[in-house]
């Protein structure tokens, strides 16, 4: 484990993984830290996985597996390399079909591995005869595919010495097929002399997959402009000088649906278009796209297999272009966040990301969560060095404040943020504690709209189901906190949030809680129109005008 970089493994102690647990507390080189839960133990390992390039989360089997197992299925659509690790029951009584607690008393002890076969790329039952290898093959596979790995570790074998290899582990990355490299390289060479507008557009996961410095080269080398997609936000540089927006079909301004719509060369970097990234597919990709994916390359009609992105990447970074094209303008920069608080004004949603956006610092990590948060982070203009986490396409509620935490402990010294709403909050809020065990500091932005402000945006404005009770939530801090000092405001105007900043900053060296008070349907014009896209799709246009109806008469 402490080979493929592994410093901690997060998760929650249970009786079949106790004695996993004594011999990591042996080790120097491996920590284990306890999660308040295992749900929360798995966004956890995301949110250090996306800043470590690999995690590892431990739990026991069956009650802690099926606890997990959604944010491992977030982590693997997501493509976020995790090593799952649980301590399974004896292996002589998973042989003989005994009825243990932690199972369904039949004596199938293939439920939780079938389970777990559709949210992870290797899987593996350890015996003693064939640990090594299949341990080996297990963490290789989540290296190179960057997805979920899933390990059983019998209880009874875990104090077992084994015979290990000498060398360390193999972790080469796939090299490409020579021959087809060089083909896919003369076909694109001849795209880019026939082309008069070439552009590319980012997809998901080209850090995890070590893409984006390969690719920053390609784009600066062909002095192309490049957008991106919701799951690329600020791989590359906010501020980069070809960066001209986000594209997501017809959502996106003139200027970039031109550039990537009518691009007679366009670069698609591990594109994957859902309903939420191409506002319900109405996105207009040139067939003949460049599909440049981590392992295949796929031009029109043509598919070259076996060839490495990176060594593509490179190969184009190194040719000469054969033109210099200006069919594009940069995207008109902004003259400066001039914003200042309006005296006892109530504060509203667009104001408040106005003033987000003159509050983030280069090299921020910023975390944001599904619904509004999540919106409002993706319009901002955000400076060099940034990096953000979240859930574009699971878009699992809760998921951000464990991430937090996971990505606190992987990269304590950089400042970290997080925007959420109440109701997600409320899903995942004892990981507070866990902030104040291990001395992390980061800044808590908690959007009270007392509710589910995005699903009212979809439908029932005023439902009672998208009200949740509205909790103190500076005396839950007081409970999680164990004493230790902590920073907390209350923000409901302008001048209000200007203090509270402020002050925040002058308190680095404390966990700080900033909670703004939103009306319930304070919801911006782009929060509504993606949110009426939603309910289209989801309902058509009868069931939306019914149940409307209903629900608001």
């Amino acid at each position: 484990m402490s080979q493929i970089g592994v410093k901690d493994i997060l998760g929650v102690p249970g009786d079949y993984n106790l004695q996993l647990l004594i011999q990591a507390e042996k080790r120097k080189d491996i920590n284990f830290v306890g999660t308040r839960n295992e749900l929360n133990g798995g966004y956890a390992a995301d949110g250090y996985s996306r800043l470590n390039g690999i995690s590892a989360l431990l739990t026991t089997y069956g009650v802690g597996d099926l606890s997990a197992i959604n944010a491992i299925a977030g982590a693997y659509a997501e493509y976020v390399p995790i090593v799952c690790i649980t301590g399974a029951p004896p292996l002589n009584s998973m042989y003989r079909r005994r009825f243990l607690h932690h199972t369904t008393a039949e004596g199938n002890f293939e439920d939780v591995m079938s389970c777990y076969r559709s949210f992870t790329v290797a899987q593996a039952r350890i015996a003693p005869q064939n640990a090594v290898e299949e341990i080996d093959r297990v963490l290789r596979a989540c290296v190179r595919k960057k997805r979920p790995v899933y390990l059983q570790i019998p209880s009874d074998i875990t104090f077992f010495e084994i015979d290990v290899y000498n060398e360390k582990l193999s972790l080469r990355q796939q090299t490409s097929d020579a021959q087809q490299l060089n083909a896919v390289v003369a076909c694109i060479e001849e795209k880019l002399a026939k082309a008069q507008n070439p552009s590319a557009l980012l997809g998901m996961a080209l850090d995890r997959f070590g893409l984006h410095d390969a690719t920053q080269s390609m784009i600066e080398n062909l002095q192309i402009p490049f957008a991106t997609t919701s799951a690329a936000q600020c791989v590359l540089d906010g501020d980069h000088p070809q960066w001209i927006g986000g594209y997501s079909g017809h959502s996106s301004s003139d200027l970039v649906k031109a550039a990537i719509e009518e691009s007679d060369c366009l670069f698609g970097l591990n594109v994957k278009f859902t309903d939420s990234n191409s506002s319900y597919f109405t996105q207009k990709i040139p067939e003949n796209m460049i599909d440049i994916r981590p392992f295949r390359t796929i031009i029109g009609h043509q598919v070259f297999e076996g060839v490495s992105a990176i060594e593509l990447l490179n190969r184009l970074s190194e040719i000469k272009p054969p033109r210099k094209y200006q069919n594009w303008k940069p995207k008109t920069a902004k003259t400066g966040n001039s914003w200042v608080a309006k005296k006892d004004e109530k504060l509203i949603q667009n104001r408040f990301w106005e003033r987000v956006e003159k509050f983030i610092k280069p090299h921020d990590v910023v975390v944001t969560e599904a619904g509004t948060s999540m919106r409002g982070v993706k319009i901002l203009d955000m400076p060099s060095g940034i990096t953000i986490i979240s859930q574009p396409l699971w878009l699992s509620i809760g998921y951000s404040l464990p991430a937090l935490f996971g990505s606190s402990l992987a990269q304590p010294d950089r400042r970290q943020m997080i925007f959420i709403g109440d109701g997600s909050f409320q899903l995942t809020a004892q990981e507070v504690s866990s902030f104040f065990e291990h001395d992390l500091k980061p800044i808590i932005f908690l959007i009270n709209n007392r509710g589910y402000t995005i699903e009212r945006a979809i439908m029932g404005f005023h439902a009672k189901y998208n009200d949740i009770p509205n909790w103190n939530y500076r005396q839950l801090f007081d409970a999680f906190s164990d004493g230790k000092e902590y920073f907390a405001r209350q923000v409901n105007t302008e001048d209000d949030l200007e203090k509270a900043l402020n002050e925040a900053e002058k308190v680095p060296d404390q966990l700080r809680l900033i909670e703004i008070m939103f009306d319930p349907l304070d919801i911006p014009k782009a929060v509504q129109s993606s949110a009426n896209m939603v309910a289209a799709f989801n309902y058509g246009p009868r069931g939306l005008r019914e149940l409307d109806k209903k629900i608001d008469d």
